[in-house]
Order: C-alpha cells, then sequence, then structure tokens
C-alpha cells in the first residue's frame, strides 16, 4: 500500500521480505504500519487514511539543498515523490468536474452481468 502511494516502497524489493530481499529503508515504520493494520482488523481503509492524512503524504515536493545532499534518492522520504497518475484517475476527474460521473456504486457482479450483456449504464 506504501508503494501505491508513494510510487516506491518501504524496500526496493517490496514483494520479498525475505532473506534473498533488501532491507526496508525504515524497519521501524514498517513495524509500526504492521501493528496499525493488525490492530485495527486488518482495515486497509484505516491504513490507507493512516498513510493519506500523514505529514509524509502531504509533504511539498521540493527540498532545500541539504535535504537533496542527504537524501537525493529520497530513500527516506524526505519528499513528495511525484508520480503519474492512473488513467481511470484522470477520466473520473474529468467526468466528475463535467457532472457526468456516475456515483452509484457498481457491484461487482453488475459489471461481470453488464459485460456479458453489453449492457451500459
Amino acid at each position: 500500500m506504501w508503494q501505491w502511494h508513494f510510487g516506491e516502497g518501504l524496500a526496493a524489493t517490496p514483494n520479498d521480505f525475505g532473506i534473498r530481499g533488501d532491507r526496508p529503508t525504515n524497519p521501524a515504520l514498517l513495524d509500526w504500519l504492521a501493528v496499525e493494520l493488525v490492530e485495527h482488523g486488518w482495515s486497509l481503509k484505516h491504513l490507507n487514511r493512516l498513510i493519506m492524512l500523514s505529514s509524509t503524504y502531504q509533504m511539498a515536493s521540493t527540498a532545500d539543498a541539504a535535504t537533496l545532499e542527504r537524501d537525493s534518492d529520497n530513500h527516506l522520504f524526505t519528499r513528495f515523490q511525484p508520480h503519474r497518475l492512473e488513467a481511470e484517475v484522470v477520466w473520473d476527474n474529468i467526468r466528475a468536474v463535467a457532472g457526468t460521473l456516475d456515483l452509484t456504486t457498481v457491484r461487482p457482479a453488475d459489471r461481470a452481468t453488464a459485460r456479458r450483456t453489453g449492457a451500459t449504464r
């Protein structure tokens, strides 16, 4: 989840935290996030909210010379690293501004039925 929000994981090998994987840049943060996840019933919504309300997530993407010298690759997350938005996010925002975004929730079964029948909303 951290990687999705920041464009880079807490470890260079986010799919392998084992012996062969790289060590996390901030093991204490990784442990704290894991404890938060477990203590809140494995709620991804809670973890999402926690990350998005953090000062790290809300940082500017610019940095002064001293910060750039200390953390040029941004491994310590001393600034926000801009990354591309997914096309769906851009499209949804365009439709929201135009007033054509359908805000009703569609269940996965309804989507499958719509694909099969060719029905659209």
